[in-house]
């Protein structure tokens, strides 16, 4: 989930995707979609997709995980960015037929993808048996009247605790109601509404790593009920006003290139500490001494990237611990089983950390998970204070616990070295010519804006956000979007570019050749005729950055 945000939200969460616009951005992780590095990822973080997250969380993004969160999947294609809200969605697992709440190993080979018609009828059922509850989770999450409008563009239906009320593709035109490239807020007979697209081509569900995965539509399910809380209960589509206070700080995505296994590792300790923590309460207090020892540990050699992060811990975390405990409670019988919820995040949603991630804010959302459900069994008044900042849910979960030194493993220490080092070889060849591009004298730096006020941005994908030192801002890694401006459309296709603010403007930024090549200039109008970069656009010159000229696109 690179989470799911609105456009209210874009001004101030720059973390997310660097706009101030205001505009809807959505960017989703999904099964057999989103890729990154490349490594698997071995926290089995099941509804992170792609990029190969090693943990295995359900609902984690892809670049790798070993962590073993349920319903992980291997190398796919780069991250789907929607125009619908920002943030980052992962959807993955195996595909099932409606209501089937049967798990299938990583050996077993993908099925066909559920129809329309499986996706209402399981959505149904967990959207009955969660949402009621789900009040109960956190102050605000009551979606007990919220709507759920499901359309694969052709049939659409409108989904609520009390039932289904078949409408159409037509009817939601009429009302206002576009079919998103994925996920996105709406209204519908005056009720909050989260709108889903389930005929996407690219949301194909392949078995994950080693270990028990859910079916697809309980995955959709946990991702909508993740937005769902961002939308309405964090606020990203309420307004800025609405948004909570600590997710107003500045904070950001971004790992750093080269790719360094340290913090991997700690970051993986800590997770895999708070899940035995809640796993086997007789051992808590030591288990929250070595996550204190390991979250001390990170936090004083890697400061800058816990400050960074922070707020994506917040983000993140609290609404991946409602997504995955509303996929808990679908998945239970009876719906308020507690025992039968407990084992069911357990074994299905939260497998040890086996690896390391490629990213910092994969992490994120595992830690959040299992450090929200460790401080519901302390009965910490947690909740409130993750609204006001500027505490994460780890830095609750640990405080005033005294840290227990505990050795490094040597076999998930060697592991996560052999993947940084094969993350950094793969990543190497997309960032290295582009970074040198913006270094090069000769160079000059195109500067595209974010569209009009009012405009809805292009659907955008990236493998990857990273921050380079002696390069502004941040690098994205195999973006792929249609940057329309009055003068033109430039389209970039598995391109790297950079991101960075000017004078207060978000801009896009990609170094190009104004003598000729591929992106000749001529007058004040530059062409780009490459295979990754297409367009012809009217330029003027803008300001100096980072020594260098730059041509801002009108």
């Amino acid at each position: 989930m690179r989470g799911l945000e609105t456009g209210a939200a874009m001004g101030v969460f720059r973390h997310v995707t660097g706009r101030r616009d205001g505009l809807p951005v959505l960017v989703l992780l999904v099964a057999g979609l989103v890729t990154g590095g490349g490594q698997a990822s071995q926290w089995g973080l099941a509804d992170q997709a792609g990029r190969g997250a090693h943990w295995t969380p359900a609902g984690q993004s892809g670049q790798g995980a070993d962590w073993a969160l349920a319903g992980q999947t291997g190398r796919a294609s780069p991250r789907a960015v929607t125009a619908a809200g920002l943030g980052t969605i992962a959807v993955a697992g195996m595909t099932s037929t409606a209501g089937t709440r049967t798990t299938a190993t990583a050996t077993a080979t993908a099925t066909a993808e559920p129809t329309f018609a499986d996706y209402v009828a399981g959505l149904k059922a967990d959207v009955a048996k969660a949402w009621p509850r789900t009040g109960t989770l956190f102050p605000g999450a009551d979606f007990s009247t919220l709507v759920l409008l499901v359309s694969d563009g052709r049939q659409a239906a409108a989904i609520t605790a009390e039932g289904v009320t078949p409408t159409s593709v037509a009817e939601m035109e009429r009302r206002g109601v576009a079919v998103p490239e994925l996920i996105a807020p709406a209204e519908w007979d005056g009720r909050y509404a989260v709108a889903i697209n389930t005929a996407l081509g690219r949301l194909h569900f392949e078995p994950g790593p080693a270990g028990q995965r859910i079916g697809s539509v309980l995955t959709v399910f946990g991702k909508t009920t993740h937005e769902a809380f961002r939308f309405y209960v964090q606020g990203f589509a309420l307004g800025p006003d609405r948004i909570w206070p600590s997710l107003r700080a500045e904070g950001r995505r971004a790992t750093e290139y080269p790719l360094r296994a340290t913090p991997r590792l700690y970051r993986a300790m800590i997770y895999n500490e708070l899940r035995e923590a809640y796993r086997a309460p007789d051992t808590r207090p030591a288990r929250l001494a070595a996550a204190a020892y390991w979250a001390e540990r990170w936090a004083r050699e890697f400061p800058a990237e816990r400050e960074r992060i922070a707020v994506v811990d917040i983000d993140a975390g609290t609404a991946e611990y409602v997504g995955k405990s509303a996929v808990a409670m679908a998945a239970a019988t009876p719906p308020g089983d507690r025992r039968e919820q407990r084992a069911f995040l357990l074994d299905e949603l939260m497998k040890p950390a086996t690896g390391g991630t490629d990213s910092v804010d994969l992490e994120s959302y595992p830690i959040g998970l299992a450090a929200g459900l460790v401080a519901d069994d302390l009965g910490l008044d947690w909740k409130a204070a993750v609204v006001n900042g500027p505490d994460t849910p780890l830095d609750l979960v640990v405080r005033g616990v005294t840290p227990s030194a505990r050795p490094e493993p040597a076999g998930l220490r060697r592991t996560i070295d052999e993947q940084v080092a094969r993350a950094n070889t793969e990543i190497a060849m997309d960032l290295d010519p582009a970074i040198a591009a913006f270094r090069d004298p000769r160079t000059a730096l195109l500067l595209v804006p974010p569209p009009p006020e009012g405009t809805q941005p292009e659907p955008r994908s990236l493998s990857g956000e990273y921050i380079v030192d002696r390069v502004p801002g941040t690098v994205y890694r195999r973006f792929t979007q249609k940057l329309r401006v009055s003068s033109g459309v430039l389209e970039a296709k598995e391109l790297s570019v950079f991101s960075d603010q000017v004078d207060g403007v978000d801009y896009t930024i990609i170094p190009f050749d104004p003598t000729g090549g591929d992106s000749p200039l001529s007058g004040d109008r530059v062409r780009f005729t490459s295979a990754h970069l297409t367009g012809d656009l009217q330029v003027r010159a803008g300001p100096i950055l980072a020594g260098k000229k730059t041509f801002v696109a009108q």
